[in-house]
């Protein structure tokens, strides 16, 4: 069965300055996350972990046409080994962790936490067209600051991206971030005023206002602008996982593997990467899987 679960607070909020040069995105996706990671049983360097990436993939989101989707993958030297997340053009998003342990994390000087590594964007299109990849170098270990390099690199836009997770407890209490970018036309001051504001945005603790909202949030960063707010997206938790996906994926290991299996004569547990749902395949079903098969 498909796993949803449909916040009542998350959601993305998309803008665009009266002069129409500069457009912006907010999201807030606090209670996924920390749905997402209890199934996930994670450690809270890992939670944070997936709430940055939540974030991050909900950002390239934003802005994909109607159907199309977004996978992030990255693999870096820090906190995970891999972390994917996928997300679509409605607001759904689902992902996972791969930890490292803390004693395997070593991170050279002036490097973030997620460490070296790569970060790798694949878009989905919904007429079947060619997908397209981009993928870029971790230089800095902070997520928010390579994501700004990957717009700038693939999508030649000057951008401006930022990540904020907050934790009381070893629970998420705050998953926010936006993107900021200049469009055609958008003059040094408009960009300058943006930027003073981004540099005071760290002064901001998670029980400051300006936090409360996506919506607040872009007014602290498009203050002194008039603008216009274009959508606000409810998110949600969605993963499309089912038993009939999971009998497909075990065709693709072969009937001698199948048999090795049912020789076992007893149950077999599948979790979800994605969700972490548990699969229990009985021998009876494996039998009838491996005639089906034969």
């Amino acid at each position: 069965m498909a796993i949803a679960f449909q916040s009542a607070t998350d959601k993305w909020v998309k803008c665009l300055s009266g002069t129409g040069t500069i457009r912006a995105v907010a999201v807030s996706a606090t209670e996924i996350s920390n749905h997402l990671a209890d199934r996930h049983n994670l450690t809270p360097t890992g939670r944070k972990a997936l709430a940055e990436a939540i974030v991050a993939g909900l950002i390239l989101s934003s802005y994909c046409k109607s159907g199309e989707k977004v996978n992030l993958n990255i693999q870096s030297s820090g906190w995970s080994h891999q972390t994917i997340i996928d997300a679509n053009s409605t607001g759904e998003v689902r992902g996972y962790v791969l930890e490292r342990a803390p004693a395997d994390i070593q991170l050279a000087r002036n490097i973030g936490p997620w460490g070296i590594g790569l970060l790798s964007v694949l878009r989905t299109k919904h007429d079947d067209a060619q997908p397209y990849i981009g993928t870029v170098p971790l230089l800095t270990g902070h997520l928010a600051k390579d994501l700004t390099f990957y717009w700038l690199q693939s999508e030649q836009v000057n951008s401006a991206v930022g990540i904020e997770v907050f934790m009381e407890n070893d629970r998420i209490t705050i998953a926010e971030g936006f993107l900021i970018q200049a469009m055609p036309g958008a003059t040094e001051a408009d960009i300058s005023l943006i930027e003073e504001h981004l540099k005071k945005l760290h002064h901001f603790d998670s029980s400051s206002e300006i936090r409360s909202t996506p919506t607040r949030l872009l007014s602290y960063l498009l203050e002194n602008q008039s603008f216009q707010l274009l959508e606000e997206q409810p998110l949600s938790l969605k993963c499309p996982c089912s038993l009939d996906r999971v009998k497909r994926s075990l065709t693709l290991i072969g009937v001698e593997e199948l048999e090795s299996m049912l020789a076992e004569n007893k149950d077999f547990e599948i979790d979800c990467d994605f969700c972490s749902e548990t699969y229990v395949f009985s021998p009876v079903m494996l039998g009838e899987l491996l005639r089906e098969m034969k």
